[in-house]
This record gives structure tokens, sequence and C-alpha cells, in this order.
């Protein structure tokens, strides 16, 4: 008896082992979700790895909407739209940061329903229970790097299937006729064709295997999509309306992929015993019919798929937005005007640790002027991920904003490339010859641009900057440009409005403000930054002789 007791008291301790641990992980994950929220460091390094990966539910998206609703590549990464991606990614699963990342793109319009509703919004940042436990089911869902591709598997579904997939139902099916054969007629024949059919079926079962799991790993987030999005909609029913009918004509394809889940499990397991099992019950094919089953579902599902898709990425960037609002040093919800105008109270760039705000009001084009690293670029970067901001995650860093629905394209960063040979003055006009062709759209279009024409020599510069000015000015755009050009701003005083950005000199060394003015600038700081970054005295007095 005692090798029994000993035994069973050993089995009794790994339980008791693994009762803990699961207790103890499901605390730190309670414990996590109840400290993360509103937290700025929520954001995890590895998500600058899977860039490409969040990318393709927009790649998927993008095709449906014009050119003028959605934030281009140059527009983007001239106002380093990545760091606001990731500044803003409070999400838990793999659905939400997709979503976020698309919606972050994708411009509001009057004509379309919003991807984000203020409502959910809010909702999640006054309810913090009910927010914790749909919390809990998207932590659940995760961020595995297969979750990411399940957006293309619906679409795709049929070619995912295994090949060959009429046979094994066929393979299921002699093997169980062979085995009842075996037992009922007592046959040895029957019985040597039995463990014939099944060395078969093994053979291919662990030719197929390697393939099979690799496959596995989409459908099973797909599974874990589904299953998460129907127990959420029940969780909060008032804002899951849309998910209604998608999620019950996927109830059978849920059904499949749960058991093939189930499978997986078993097959993933350590567990010496689910191996051993996974292996004996391996050559019944049920597997490979069962994947089979949910790719050909899913596929005639796809629509109702992505419903759900979107769905659950929609509840999970809603409770992501609320948590980015709580980490901001001050934000607002901005109100939605019919104008050709915005206004921000207190204004200023998400990405500063500690920013100058700003009250601007736009009501007419606006010409900024300045000395060297006085703040224009920084403000117009400030007000147009403001303006994206507003139309896609309901959300202003400032104190009070009203904004109009309009198209958002900027040329401020601009670079020569080497590779394909185009200079820095070709680069620039391309840039701004994509600019006059959203003019042309029709719909109202904010354009920020940065030192214009600067590629070129003075008189040219001067002369094309005119032209595009005044053509813009007769478009339905609103128009701010950044230039060191007084010429440029004397010219159209009047037709557009001035601003400008000072210093002052303090005990010899540049100081600013960072704050916005009336009027047109009339200092410049070149030659003294010079001296300031330890120029030798002999070319900054030269260079002051120059100017005098």
């Amino acid at each position: 008896m005692e090798p029994v007791i000993i035994i069973a008291a050993i089995a009794l301790i790994a339980v008791i082992g693994i009762i803990v641990h699961i207790i103890r992980s499901r605390q730190a994950v309670n414990c996590y979700i109840r400290r993360s929220f509103g937290s700025s460091d929520r954001v995890k390094a590895d998500v600058r790895d899977r860039v490409d990966s969040i990318a393709l539910l927009y790649e998927q998206e993008k095709k449906g909407f014009s050119e003028d609703e959605l934030v281009d590549s140059v527009t983007w990464n001239d106002l380093e739209m990545d760091e606001i991606f990731f500044r803003a990614d409070h999400t838990d699963s793999f659905a939400g940061e997709q979503y976020l990342y698309s919606t972050l793109h994708i411009l509001g319009s009057k004509e379309r329903e919003p991807r984000l509703n203020n409502d959910i919004i809010s909702f999640f940042e006054k309810n913090e229970e009910k927010r914790n436990e749909v919390r809990k089911l998207l932590y659940d869902v995760g961020k595995p790097i297969s979750g990411y591709y399940s957006v293309g598997l619906a679409e795709d579904a049929k070619k995912r299937c295994l090949p060959y997939r009429f046979i094994y139902p066929v393979m299921l099916g002699v093997l169980l006729l062979f085995g009842v054969l075996a037992a009922v007629l007592m046959s040895p024949v029957f019985a040597m064709l039995f463990i014939f059919a099944y060395l078969v079926n093994f053979v291919a079962y662990l030719f197929l295997r390697g393939s099979f799991e690799t496959r596995l790993e989409s459908l099973f987030s797909a599974a874990m999509t589904i299953n998460s999005a129907d127990k959420v909609s029940r969780m909060i029913p008032q804002f899951s309306k849309s998910a209604e009918v998608p999620l019950k004509k996927l109830k059978k394809a849920a059904r499949i992929l749960t058991l093939l889940s189930m499978k997986r499990s078993m097959m993933m397991s350590d567990d010496l015993l689910s191996q051993l099992g996974a292996y004996v019950t391996g050559p019944l094919m049920i597997n490979f019919i069962l994947y089979n089953m949910g790719a050909a579902e899913l596929a005639d599902k796809k629509d109702e798929y992505m419903q759900v898709y979107r769905y659950l990425g929609s509840i999970d960037c809603s409770i992501a937005v609320g948590s980015f609002r709580k980490s901001l040093p001050g934000c607002c919800v901005p109100g939605i005007n019919d104008g050709n105008s915005f206004e921000f109270v207190q204004v200023y760039h998400p990405m500063l640790t500690a920013p100058v705000a700003n009250d601007f009001r736009f009501e007419r084009n606006a010409i900024i002027t300045g000395s060297n690293a006085s703040g224009k670029s920084t403000f117009i970067k400030a007000a147009a991920i403001n303006l994206i901001l507003a139309q896609t995650i309901c959300t202003c860093t400032a104190e009070r904003a009203s904004v109009p629905y309009c198209g958002v394209i900027t040329s401020m960063a601009v670079r020569d490339d080497v590779m394909t040979g185009e200079s820095y003055y070709i680069r620039e006009i391309k840039y701004l010859k994509r600019m006059v062709e959203q003019a042309e759209s029709g719909r109202l279009i904010f354009l920020a641009i940065d030192e214009i024409l600067k590629g070129t020599n003075t008189v040219e510069r001067i002369a094309a900057s005119k032209a595009v000015l005044k053509y813009f000015a007769s478009r339905n755009c609103m128009l701010m440009v950044a230039t060191h050009d007084i010429e440029l701003a004397k010219a159209f005083d009047g037709i557009y409005k001035n601003y400008h950005f000072c210093e002052s000199l303090d005990e010899g060394d540049v100081v600013f403000d960072y704050t916005i003015h009336d009027g047109i600038s009339c200092s410049s700081n070149a030659i003294r930054l010079l001296s300031v970054i330890g120029f030798p005295d002999e070319i900054v007095r030269g260079a002051l002789a120059e100017v005098e």
C-alpha cells in the first residue's frame, strides 16, 4: 500500500501546485488589468517589430475608401504617426491593435458611420467593473503573431484547405469499416486490413502534421475571435447590435473551430499522455476533417467573420482610447463643425514631455514665419495630428477643440532619394503635386507645408511659391505654411493670415517661448545660433558683416 500512498500524495501535490499556479496567474492578470488602465507605460517594445503584421487589416480596409479619406504614407511619415500609434496603443488583443492602426489612417466624413463611438468609449471610462470583465476576455485573446494574419483567413480560406480534402473522410470511413467488420465477424482478414489501413493513415498523418499545425494557428485565432466576441456581446448587449446577426451565422463555424482548438491543445501539450493520445487518434484523420470543414465554413461566411472581427477590435480599441486619454496630461472630446475652420484651446503636441500649449483659431489660410527651432514646424504638426485624432479616435490633446471633417495632407519631412535618383527638389514638387490633385477632389482638405520649395534658388522659389499659394487660395483648402521667406509673407498679407514664433537673448543664449503670435516675424537667429553652439568668432563676425 505504501507505494500507492506515495504516488497518490505526489499526484495530490502536483494537482495542488497546478491549482495554485492557475490562481496566482489569474491574480496577476487581474492586478495588471486594474493597474494598467491609463498608464503611459503600457506599450511594449516588441510592438515596433510587428508593425507590418499590424498593418494587414488597414491594407485590406483602405481599398474601400477614396484617397482623400485616408492619411497617406507621406503624411503618416511626416507626422511620425507610428509614434502616435505606439503612444495610443493600449489594446489587449491583436484585433484591437489592428483596428486602432487602421482607424488612425481612416478619416471621418459626414456620409459614413464613425469607426469609433464616443458613447462606448465614455461607457468604459466610467464603468470600471464592466471594463475589467471585458478586458479579461481580450487579454485571453492576446497578441499571438498568427492572430494578425487571421484577417486574410476568411478571404482565402478555401486556398488554406489541406490538399485532397475529400480523401480524409474516405480514409476514416475505410478504417472504421474494417474495424467494425473485424470485430463483428471476428475475421483475421479484416483485422489485417484494419491494421494496414491504420498504418497508411498514420503515415499520412505524420506527413501532413507539420503543414497542418502551421495552418491551424490562424484558425485557432479565428476561433478565439468568434468565441470572445460572442461573450463580449452578451456582456454589453446595448453596444452589440451590429454583431448579433453575424455571430448567429457563425455558430456552426464556432463549434467546429472550438473542437479543433481542443484537439490543438492536446497536440501542443507537453504532457506525455496527451501526446500519446494525439498520435493514437491522429490516424482517424478527424483533425484534418475538422480543419477543412472549418476553413470551408469560414470561406462561406467571410463577410460575417470580418464583421465580428471588426466588432471585437472596435470594443478593444474603445477601451484603449479611454486608457490613452487618461494617460495624457490633458485632452478633450472635440466638437465637429460644418465650416472651413477649426479652433484649438491650449493645444499641444502629444509626444512632447513638457509641451507649451497654444490657443489657435483657423479662419483663413495661414503663413507662419519665425526663426530656426522656434516651434513653427512642431505647431503645424500638432494641428495636423489633432485634426487626425479628432476625426479618428474622438480625442484632441487640447482643453477644447472644434474641427470639421476634412482630409489631412502634408509636405514637411522631404528628403532626397538616393535609390531612385530623385533630388530634394524633385521629391518636394511631387509632394506638392499630390496636394494639388487632392485639392481638386472637392472635399475640404487641410494642407501643411514646411519650408515651401526650399530646394531651389531664391528667385524661382519665391515665384513658384507665390503661384502655388495663389492656387490653393482659390480651392476648398485650409492651408498652413511655415517659411523663412519674409517676402512671401508680405506678398500675401491680407490674403493669408500671418503668424510668427519668436525668441529672445538671455545671457548670450537664445531662448524660445514656443508661443504663436500674430503678424510677420521681424527677427532671425541663424547667425546667432552659430555662436551659441560654438562656431569660431571669425566665422560669426564674417557672417554678421555680410548682412549689416
